[in-house]
């Protein structure tokens, strides 16, 4: 679960979390989850809203 409080802090202007990104354009910032200790993440599953199919992005 994304921890947005942690995401505010961990981002130094602390908007990144808030900005609209328009088509072709693009927004760098921390994004900061809650995940259990004995979990490994290789990929997370980005959606612009509930409706979206939605992006898969590997992490490294």
């Amino acid at each position: 679960m994304l921890d947005s409080s942690a995401a505010i802090y961990a981002n130094e202007d602390g908007q990144v979390l808030f900005e609209e990104i328009n088509p072709g354009n693009s927004v760098k910032g921390k994004l900061v989850f809650d995940i259990p200790a004995d979990k490994k993440l290789t990929s997370l599953e980005l959606h612009d809203s509930m409706f979206s199919g939605g992006v898969t992005v590997a992490l490294r």
